[in-house]
């Protein structure tokens, strides 16, 4: 169609690395200490057992529905209006997690890159270049991932490997401690800033596969969650109970290796770098958004599309401001009833699909 949707495999596996790490190591980490403490990295590696089996599931469905898209699929088995709403819950999704992924970018580059800046100064230049990225579809998103990704992945090595020396691993134990129960509800709390691989969906009958596709984008998926969950323990092993006070990850993570050397501000270039894949997930995310809009008002032209990235644009433009978006996100979606509304898109329709 207009959007250029196809994407190469090679892209796909790269792509999904950079989604299931990037946006992961700004605050979940602080945020999942607060519910789990040390334990947190268990309910980590928890939510992302439960993403992969979601995952193989998509993968199966993409096998049996051969060339089918996702609307044809929801309103042949759900109904057109069920399609509607279950689009409208996609696109709420999406949109809500990459607004709070932003919002905690602009808080990474005031506090780590002493950058003086506002919500609307920060997130219009930002909106521009997620806009040309989302309007011109999935295979550019797909072309900037194999652009980016050495670098990207290079930037979190260097931080994970600077900060490992630092790292008293003693600080994990004694594991479980306050029971299993603490690991689960940690788990449950959190699960809204997981399952980023239903992005997937929306590439069903797009996507070029072969034999050994699944394998490849489920080991891409596996890679992509070890990094963070190698993050998440270097974090809570320098920090121990102090963790859940965090609000940045990384800042802290990349600043703590500077602090008793000569590189000077090295971890600056590496957090700048390591954000162009928060760029790449929210071009994305705010891709399937439209996506899903597009579906619910049966929009087909490409001047429908910018139209309704416009509408999403003024919505990320004025909600955090007039609305205290992170209390919302934080207790209302998280540790509220919020999040068994998202389950039906995290995953329901991923373990329905085949």
């Amino acid at each position: 169609g207009i959007m250029n949707n196809s994407i190469k495999q090679t892209q796909l596996i790269l792509l999904m690395v950079l989604v299931i790490a990037g946006g992961k190591f700004l605050s979940l980490p602080g945020l999942m200490a607060q519910f789990a403490g040390r334990d947190s990295w268990i309910s980590m590696t928890l939510l992302f057992v439960i993403d992969l089996v979601c995952l193989c599931f998509v993968l199966w469905a993409i096998k049996l529905n051969k060339g089918k898209q996702l609307n044809e699929i929801l309103t042949d088995t759900l109904s057109p209006v069920g399609a509607k709403i279950i689009f409208a819950i996609y696109a709420a999704f999406f949109i809500l997690r990459i607004m709070g992924g932003l919002i905690d970018t602009m808080d990474l580059v005031l506090s780590s890159l002493s950058v003086v800046t506002n919500w609307i100064a920060f997130i219009v230049p930002m909106l521009i270049v997620i806009g040309f990225n989302v309007l011109k579809g999935a295979r550019n998103v797909g072309r900037l991932a194999q652009i980016f990704f050495f670098f990207i992945f290079i930037s979190v090595l260097l931080i994970l490997f600077l900060s490992y020396k630092h790292a008293d691993f003693s600080n994990l134990q004694p594991y479980v401690a306050d029971g299993f129960g603490v690991v689960a509800k940690g788990a449950l709390n959190a699960s809204f800033w997981f399952s980023d691989c239903v992005f997937l969906v929306f590439l069903m009958g797009s996507v070029t596969t072969n034999k050994l596709f699944g394998i490849k984008i489920s080991g891409a998926f596996v890679f992509g969650a070890i990094l963070t969950v190698m993050l998440d323990i270097v974090f809570l092993s320098l920090f121990g109970m102090l963790a859940q006070y965090s609000t940045s990850a990384l800042a802290k993570v990349s600043g703590f290796n500077l602090t008793s050397s000569s590189y000077g501000r090295l971890d600056w270039i590496f957090v700048v770098i390591w954000l162009s894949s928060i760029v790449i997930k929210s071009i994305l995310f705010l891709w399937a958004s439209t996506m899903s809009i597009s579906y619910i008002f049966n929009v087909k032209s490409k001047k429908g599309y910018a139209i309704i990235y416009g509408v999403i644009c003024l919505a990320f433009i004025v909600m955090p401001l007039i609305l205290p978006l992170e209390t919302f996100i934080d207790d209302f979606i998280c540790q509220g009833v919020g999040k068994y509304f998202f389950f039906s898109v995290q995953y329901l329709i991923p373990l329905l699909l085949p």
